[in-house]
């Protein structure tokens, strides 16, 4: 039913850690991919290539650095039965067109949510149909190591198919897409630190070819 793709780059030393947390769900996934990208980088795009490889309906997608709670897949399943649409761990709802950081709320596991949230775009896990990657490839000359969360939300969207955050309450860490985000996403080897200006140039010119192209963004509709 469900494929889930990993991968391998700077986080090896977290990678069995990430397996059993995504092999002990209360829902089984029965497949996992893995894209290994120590030896020759292939970039963050390089996942959902991979994902085109599953053999099931529904594809889940991890950064590195997620360690999903034992619910959380049985969490997004029960939101995408209620509401269909691509579901990931942490969303941004942005306050306007502005440059991209700091002008947005965040919602999940970061800033716990107590219902599904529509957001504008996903982070850290991406859960969707398998059918969706052929809308998520439909972009000429991909970035490398950037772009491809708000590509696959822009990619849905002129489909009519929303983002969404499922409910993460804090006070079910069971039901989180990542139990241990800051203390692993805050250690150094994220592209937005090890490289912060680069990536902080790059992130705000990709955000702002998404709106020239046509990106429509949720703030003026949502109230938080």
């Amino acid at each position: 039913m469900v494929t889930a793709v990993l991968t391998k780059y700077k986080r090896e030393h977290l990678f069995q850690e990430q397996l059993l947390s995504v092999q002990n769900q209360t829902i089984k996934v029965d497949e996992v991919l893995v894209c290994d990208n120590t030896i020759d980088n292939k970039g963050v795009w390089e996942r959902f290539k991979l994902a085109k490889e599953s053999k099931n309906d529904f594809v889940w997608v991890l950064d590195d650095d997620t360690i999903p709670g034992q619910e959380y897949l049985k969490n997004v399943l029960e939101c995408f039965n209620e509401k269909e649409g691509l579901y990931g761990t942490r969303g941004l709802i942005f306050k306007s067109e502005e440059r991209y950081f700091s002008n947005y709320f965040d919602i999940g596991w970061a800033s716990n949510n107590e219902k599904i949230t529509e957001v504008d775009f996903v982070t850290h896990s991406w859960f969707f149909k398998k059918d969706w990657l052929e809308y998520f490839w439909n972009v000429k000359n991909p970035p490398f190591n950037y772009g491809e969360d708000m590509n696959f939300s822009y990619q849905l969207q002129k489909r009519k198919i929303k983002t969404y955050v499922p409910p993460q309450p804090i006070s079910n860490p069971s039901t989180w897409g990542s139990i241990k985000g800051f203390e692993y996403g805050d250690d150094g080897n994220g592209l937005w630190i090890s490289n912060p200006n680069n990536f902080r140039n790059n992130m705000f010119d990709y955000f702002d070819k998404q709106i020239d192209s046509g990106w429509k963004l949720i703030y003026k509709k949502t109230i938080i």
